[in-house]
């Protein structure tokens, strides 16, 4: 790409001034088209038409609201939650970005937490959602009124008034997707949004043709920044698809930016995984993803391995081996940092593991090797771009904070325009994370404003070698999975409700350094008494599988008091993790899903079983058979009384599930089918006695978007 500085754009002030100017350059254009099952146009938007509706609607929304207040987004994925922003934005309120309330137990103790932390009079939702808000507002007995997005009267546009508001002005709450318990809102301003994007246009170079696809959830970072505001920014085109659309079928996904000849679409390194695992060969022969330039990939860890599988797979689809850029960001830095220039390829770097885990970088170069026992020594890691002008990224000591030299790991330091003000009404962590000094600037890039205050800690270990960033592991104890960002304490306190013998604050939830999701318990002496630890650990994966979605990959039940803590009882996470990789702690019981794949490989089934429409006893032996293969164990291991819950799977493996059954019974299955009948015994009676819908049917992919588990949890 080769330019160093930021795009000539106007100068806005605020996100009105930026919509506006695209009113005034390309007013007809169609800016959003919604592709509700996958494939089909279920609507559009032009920018004139989103002027217009958000104006019409800001004019409603201050007969019952004041300059400053917020307002939560309650609904999914589509137009309406974007002219609700915007609606939003020229009321002068400040947006709260989040999703349509589904079942209780998953997510309206945390959507009242957010409710509650951002003091919203305001809960903007769409017209199939107003019944299940309102159930939720009246449930918590909140004081917020509703407002239904798509029932404003145009005709009141024309009474709208420029609102005060300026660049330091708020423009929207993110709420990242983490602790129920105290949740924090990233405060982006108007002005930290429009550096944000115009970077973010500037390093994908993006124009005004560049389309581009996103099937990202709205209330994430990634799918509101990167998908709505980068490419309004650019004044381009957007297709729009639905989170549980494309985690059923990755397919559509490709064959959307296949059919619209995206430029720029992506998502977290697991999406990538899945396509390779679930497009077939049969349906690459219609994909040509020979315009795809920019396939963003971040926020979660990024593996060298999933870069080179997914090149490989759809090379025959015409994909360069240059579109594949890992990214870094964060919500507090509106999104974006840093990428990889359009025009060149992703790096990676060989590097031995010991030593990276003391902090420091020693290269290898294995290209030719044979040496297992070498390689097993190395690990890979791939930079998340290449460092720009605009942000200035060090690498930190975080207890001296002196800039390290580029041979050290250090947590990342960030600071620039698009650095956030800092958290919603948090000003202990806000002096702790936001505004710090380094004791030496390298200013290792080029000038950047005055004006952008101090640096912004963002708790991620990484390095910078030749003027690339390479992320390495997390300072922060946060557990990353599919994208979602989740607390160890919440999950911990989970887990020490479920059985009495299971000791308070004497847990440690951590990723291995391969990214498994390991839980360490310690029981207390009664616990020790009654021995009942293989249900003790089932019971375990149930409610972490049921309330997080997730999948623990191993349970270790430890002796009372040998969970590593500080001296003032603070839980070593990390200490426990490298006690956990060497084998060192005082295990009474553990269960590993690896270890039970070992232990019963040869009981397991490779030939698939007839699956028979309308029989139950046939049904529910292709699911269990289908588990077993998906979590690598035996299919007597998988019991049709168990929840499905608590087998092991996570939200994505559900939503796949579903789609192979509604696809294989020709059958009109809602994604919440996985909790109304929990158990594979109880789905497949169900399914055995659901008739059969027509072709004309089916081919709309069996989704509704207002039932989907997976909106508001990737």
């Amino acid at each position: 790409m080769g330019q160093d500085y930021l795009i000539d754009t106007p100068s806005y002030s605020n996100l009105i001034e930026l919509l506006e100017h695209q009113v005034a350059s390309n007013g007809n254009k169609t800016c959003f088209t919604l592709l509700a099952n996958g494939s089909d146009v279920a609507e559009t938007i032009s920018y004139a038409e989103l002027s217009t509706r958000a104006r019409a609607m800001a004019v409603e929304l201050r007969a019952f609201s004041d300059p400053g207040d917020r307002a939560m987004l309650l609904m999914p994925n589509g137009i309406d939650y974007i002219v609700g922003f915007f609606g939003c934005i020229y009321a002068g309120l400040i947006a709260v970005t989040a999703y349509a309330p589904q079942q209780r137990r998953r997510d309206w103790g945390r959507l009242s937490s957010i409710l509650k932390d951002s003091d919203a009079s305001l809960a903007l939702c769409s017209a199939e959602h107003q019944d299940q808000v309102k159930a939720w507002l009246e449930e918590g007995d909140q004081n917020c009124q509703q407002f239904v997005v798509g029932e404003e009267k145009i005709t009141s546009a024309e009474q709208w008034v420029m609102p005060n508001i300026h660049a330091e002005s708020v423009a929207y709450l993110q709420y990242s997707s983490g602790s129920t318990g105290s949740p924090k809102g990233v405060m982006l301003g108007h002005g930290n949004l429009i550096h944000n994007t115009a970077l973010i246009v500037q390093e994908f170079s993006m124009t005004e043709t560049t389309n581009v696809v996103t099937w990202l959830p709205m209330y994430h970072d990634m799918g509101f920044v990167g998908g709505v505001l980068a490419p309004i920014c650019a004044g381009t085109s957007v297709w729009l698809l639905l989170p549980p659309v494309v985690l059923q079928a990755p397919f559509l996904w490709l064959k959307a930016i296949s059919d619209y000849k995206a430029v720029v679409s992506g998502g977290p390194n697991f999406i990538y995984e899945h396509c390779v695992a679930r497009v077939s060969e049969e349906q690459k022969q219609v994909l040509d993803l020979s315009h795809w330039r920019f396939a963003a990939n971040g926020a979660e860890p990024i593996h060298t391995a999933t870069l080179e599988k997914f090149n490989q797979a759809f090379a025959e689809c015409g994909l360069s081996e240059n579109t594949l850029k890992p990214c870094y960001g964060m919500a507090e830095t509106c999104l974006f940092v840093t990428t990889t220039a359009s025009d060149q390829p992703s790096r990676s770097v060989q590097l031995d593991k010991a030593e990276l885990q003391k902090g420091k970088l020693v290269r290898a170069n294995v290209t030719h090797s044979n040496d297992d026992a070498l390689l097993d020594e190395l690990v890979a890691v791939p930079s998340s771009g290449r460092l720009n002008d605009q942000m200035s990224v060090c690498i930190v000591d975080p207890e001296t904070k002196q800039v390290l030299a580029d041979d050290r790991v250090g947590e990342i330091w960030i600071r620039g325009g698009s650095v956030a003000q800092g958290y919603w009404n948090k000003p202990e962590v806000n002096a702790e994370v936001f505004n710090n000094e380094v004791l030496c600037d390298p200013q290792t890039t080029k000038d950047v404003a005055d004006n952008n205050g101090g640096y912004l800690r963002s708790g991620d270990l990484g390095f910078i070698l030749d003027g690339w960033l390479y992320v390495s592991g997390r300072a922060k104890e946060v557990v990353i999975v599919n994208g979602r960002n989740l607390y160890p304490q919440d999950i911990e306190a989970s887990v020490q409700a479920v059985d009495e013998g299971l000791a308070p604050h004497g847990g440690a939830v951590f990723q291995t350094t391969d990214n498994q999701v390991v839980l360490v318990q310690e029981v207390t002496r009664q616990g020790m008494r009654s021995k009942n630890y293989e249900e003790t650990i089932l019971s375990i994966r149930q409610a972490v599988a049921e309330e997080y979605e997730i999948s623990l990959s191993a349970v270790v039940l430890i002796k009372p008091v040998s969970l590593a803590k500080t001296t003032s009882g603070k839980i070593q996470r990390l200490k426990n993790r490298d006690l956990y990789e060497q084998g060192a702690l005082n295990a009474v019981a553990q269960w590993r899903k690896d270890g039970e794949a070992e232990n019963t490989h040869k009981e397991k089934v490779s030939d698939e079983p007839e699956l028979k429409s309308g029989d139950a006893e046939s049904i529910s032996h292709w699911m269990c058979y289908w588990i077993a293969q998906r979590l690598q164990v035996a299919i007597d291991d998988v019991s049709p009384e168990q929840k499905l819950a608590g087998t092991g799977l996570d939200s994505v493996d559900s939503m796949t599930l579903t789609h192979e059954l509604s696809q294989r019974l020709n059958l009109d299955l809602s994604a919440e089918l996985i909790w109304q009948y929990p158990t594979t015994k109880a789905l497949a009676a169900y399914l055995a006695s659901t008739p059969v819908i027509s072709k004309t049917q089916e081919v709309d992919l069996d989704v509704n978007e207002d039932e989907c588990l997976l909106e508001g949890e990737i």
